[in-house]
């Protein structure tokens, strides 16, 4: 009976409509490498109740690109979403989950391989290099490129420099890029490729090499209101991450801006 009772729950919960929202929260979905500065900036935002209600929230949900991705085309309630690979708003926009006309560029990123242990000289992920060696004959984590921005991007750079055979023979697949860091923080990986921005935010791992932004597809974040949640709220944070004050939050966790905008 409990069984029963639990299963109608959860059927009327994927049931409510995606609009439906908590109380005044606000709900933004967002890629798992931006949560240390997409934290302080929606602590920022709520302070200055932009489009909050006084005593209400903003709500973010961390996950891979792709898994939010998916969630939103099947209901799931958001106002905002941020992805860390644009392929996955084209994924939204062909389902007319997202408002085409509302899709912004927010953030650049950078791609390096990493090592566990305290900092040492970063050289370039090419053939030959003492990274490239270690490679197949050490455990190396990346995000699942299914799924994770980060991981098929990681995919595509060690394919364009010949070294994906070699690689994929001791390959450790991850649900985000937090995780992959995770993973060579605590050993369970010898190296790892994550964005500079996570080499940067996890003190017991170093930047082991840089990888050519010409071997991967260009790592922009862009954003886009979500059909169906608040597209007032939304549009207020967008403008808002595209003020100086909240530029700055990320650039100083070591964000830029791509070229293209």
């Amino acid at each position: 009976m409990r069984l029963a009772t639990a299963l109608v729950a959860a059927l009327l919960l994927l049931a409510t409509p995606a609009q439906a929202k908590i109380g005044d929260n606000g709900v933004i979905f967002a890629a798992a490498s931006l949560k240390a500065p997409l934290d302080r900036a929606v602590a920022l935002l709520v302070a200055q109740r932009r489009c909050i209600a006084p005593g209400g929230t903003i709500r973010v949900s961390y996950a891979s690109s792709g898994i939010l991705a998916r969630q939103i085309r099947f209901g799931a309630p958001a106002d905002l979403f941020i992805s860390a690979d644009p392929r996955w708003l084209d994924y939204l926009e062909r389902s007319g989950r997202i408002d085409p006309a509302a899709r912004r560029t927010l953030f650049g990123n950078r791609l390096v391989a990493i090592a566990h242990g305290a900092k040492g000289p970063a050289g370039r992920l090419e053939r030959g290099s003492a990274t490239a060696r270690r490679l197949g004959r050490e455990r190396l984590a990346i995000g699942d490129p299914g799924h994770v921005p980060a991981g098929r991007y990681a995919r595509a750079a060690l394919r364009s420099l010949g070294l994906w055979q070699r690689a994929r023979r001791n390959i450790v697949l991850a649900a985000n890029v937090r995780i992959v860091s995770a993973y060579v923080s605590r050993r369970e990986a010898a190296l790892g490729i994550v964005y500079e921005t996570d080499a940067i935010a996890e003190p017991r791992v170093h930047i082991a090499a840089r990888i050519p932004a010409s071997a991967h597809p260009p790592i922009r974040y862009e954003a886009a209101i979500v059909e169906g949640g608040d597209a007032d709220c939304a549009r207020n944070w967008l403008e808002a991450l595209h003020s100086p004050a909240y530029r700055r939050i990320f650039a100083d966790a070591g964000y830029g801006m791509p070229k293209n905008r």
